[in-house]
């Protein structure tokens, strides 16, 4: 079964669509420049890919339906889906998207480049919407400091990088509201595709039904 599912990295929030949509268009964009060179003509030279983009439109019902891919007890009210990506992308938050249950599968990290909403009349209360992402690449800027030498120069010398302090493994966890078998093998186990290392320990048969107050065992290593 098809599930999308949108939320920050570090398994804090996140939800999965309510309503899948009817397609979902992704754009792997080149960035080759050509040039004209004198007696050869026109040359290309090859450059790495662009970001990718994705881009689907949907909406967030605001009654159970027979097309909704979640059970009745996780269907949010429409502007709760609305404040969340809002919120996110008022905070500067990358997020998690993946998709599965499909030839096409997807997890990565996105920025959010454009979300708009709206609502239909005669249907109200539902939320129309279409949401345009950009894949986000992590990088890191490497502190040096600089250093003068025999010759009157300068050199540069990599920082060194402080360790933070590690904390006992846990054994087990309770699970609240809005939590996701991924959100906790990405905060205990430090790699979300995991989860199912959790659901396997837990004898767990669908990991996309889970409930506030369960608690599970944390594989250990």
């Amino acid at each position: 079964m098809y599930k999308m599912y949108i939320g920050i990295d570090e398994g804090e929030e996140g939800f999965i669509l309510p309503v899948l949509p009817e397609k979902i268009e992704i754009t792997e964009k080149g960035d080759n420049k050509t040039y004209n060179v004198i007696n050869l003509g026109e040359v290309n030279n090859i450059n790495l890919p662009l970001l990718t983009d994705i881009s689907f439109e949907s909406h967030f019902p605001l009654q159970k339906n027979s097309f909704i891919s979640v059970e009745e007890k996780r269907l949010m009210d429409p502007y709760y889906y609305v404040k969340k990506i809002n919120g996110w992308r008022n905070n500067l938050k990358k997020i998690r998207f993946i998709f599965t249950g499909g030839p096409l599968e997807i997890n990565d990290l996105f920025s959010i480049e454009n979300f708009k909403y709206e609502e239909h009349g005669g249907e109200v209360g539902d939320i129309y919407y279409s949401l345009d992402l950009k894949r986000y690449k992590e990088y890191s800027v490497r502190k040096v400091t600089q250093k003068a030498n025999s010759n009157g120069g300068f050199v540069f010398i990599p920082a060194k990088e402080e360790t933070p302090p590690t904390n006992p493994a846990n054994t087990t966890y309770t699970v609240v509201k809005g939590d996701t078998l991924w959100h906790i093998a990405k905060r205990f186990l430090c790699d979300g595709t995991r989860y199912p290392e959790i659901a396997k320990l837990n004898s767990i048969d669908n990991p996309d039904l889970i409930y506030p107050g369960q608690v599970f065992k944390i594989p250990t290593s």
